[in-house]
């Protein structure tokens, strides 16, 4: 009896560490392996820019969008988008807002979405929380809104500085795709090299 009762508390602690092995699988990619409803390798590419000096590595399911006809102005570095829509994907622009870290995420919040909040429709914040890009203090905000048409579009908006020049990285899909590339934008955030 004694040896059941040790068998089964041996089963349930198994249980429990392959259920929440399996949950951080399919929240967060592992050695660049991701589990979905398969674990599949994500299979990536990588950018590299030498004026400003920018790296970061993109999933092959994106294709780099350099801007050749400086559609997005002169701030714009580079971006990803999707190989089959264009308004999946993500940006990293300079002239980004001017944050003092040390201050509150409220603080931050106000100096980083007012005017995005007063021009759009049905805006809602999703999240705000203080993270590291490239090793450096950055500040991420997640919100969502109406566009023009009445789709609902969600972005990450994180801003970073390095050495005097303040960085932003966009990235964004409508809400109701965005789950499904989250992780693809975070291979992003977790690459990007100053």
């Amino acid at each position: 009896m004694k040896n059941f009762r040790v068998i089964c508390i041996f089963v349930v602690i198994f249980a429990i560490a392959i259920f929440f092995i399996v949950r951080e699988l399919m929240t967060n990619d592992f050695l660049g392996w991701r589990l979905n409803l398969s674990l599949r390798k994500v299979e990536t590419s990588d950018y590299q820019s030498f004026a400003p000096k920018i790296a970061f590595k993109y999933p092959k399911n994106f294709e780099i969008d350099s801007d050749p006809e400086n559609r997005y102005g002169d701030s714009y570095l580079a971006g990803i988008k999707l190989r089959t829509d264009n308004r999946t994907g993500c940006d990293i622009r300079t002239n980004g807002t001017e944050l003092d870290f040390s201050k509150t995420e409220d603080k931050l919040i106000n100096n980083t979405i007012s005017q995005i909040k007063d021009k759009a429709s049905d805006f809602r914040l999703i999240q705000k929380q203080k993270i590291s890009i490239g090793g450096r203090p950055a500040f991420k905000v997640s919100f969502s809104f109406l566009d023009p048409i009445g789709a609902r579009v969600r972005l990450d908006q994180i801003f970073v500085k390095n050495d005097g020049t303040n960085y932003l990285i966009i990235c964004g899909a409508g809400e109701y795709q965005f789950d499904f590339f989250e992780k693809d934008f975070g291979v992003v955030y977790k690459s990007v090299v100053f």
